[in-house]
């Protein structure tokens, strides 16, 4: 990437992290905060959105329940744990509102991200915030990236995505979608 391009993506992120649409903060997932995402996630979003399709169907099921509870337990090392993945809630005005996630991949100093949030938080600038947190997150362990895979119908995401100036490539015969933005071409220092 050269340097314009980088300069560009680090102003886009710091222009948009700058925007008031809430107050949107990313918090360790203690065993309280597990417990308000798991409402949060069995409340007002669909087990799917969530989790793998560990089920048969998209409802709720305590097979479900229990992996949400020991995906975030074990991930509570953070990066340099035993996972090489960090979660943590997205708390808006002081209620848990999905989760986000950073992980390491096979491509040195790029970390994978993932969100997902309720139903109620979407449409009102909260994933473009979770976003941006994400991504000085990931900036402040060292990431020379971040890496995204989303679904081609997933409109919501792709446009969060592309304003920050994720380079977006079309898999899976235009069904999925990875997503790259390099912001430190300097390399791999993640912790």
């Amino acid at each position: 990437m050269d340097r314009a391009r980088h300069r560009g993506a680090l102003r886009r992120l710091i222009a948009v992290a700058a925007e008031r649409t809430s107050s949107v903060a990313l918090v360790a997932v203690d065993d309280t905060v597990l417990a308000q995402l798991v409402h949060a996630a069995t409340t007002d979003a669909l087990a799917d959105e969530v989790t793998p399709p560990l089920t048969a169907g998209r409802a709720w099921t305590s097979d479900r329940v229990a992996w949400l509870r020991d995906f975030h337990r074990v991930r509570r090392a953070g990066l340099p744990g035993p996972a090489g993945e960090g979660t943590w809630a997205v708390v808006v005005d002081e209620m848990v509102v999905g989760s986000v996630r950073l992980k390491h991949t096979d491509e040195p100093g790029v970390l994978e991200m993932g969100i997902w949030l309720t139903r109620g938080a979407r449409g009102r600038g909260v994933g473009r915030a979770a976003t941006a947190a994400a991504l000085r997150q990931a900036a402040s362990l060292g990431a020379s990236g971040v890496r995204a895979d989303t679904t081609a119908a997933n409109a919501g995401a792709l446009a969060v995505l592309r304003r920050f100036g994720f380079h977006l490539t079309l898999s899976d015969g235009g069904q999925d979608v990875r997503a790259l933005l390099l912001f430190d071409p300097e390399g791999d220092r993640c912790k």
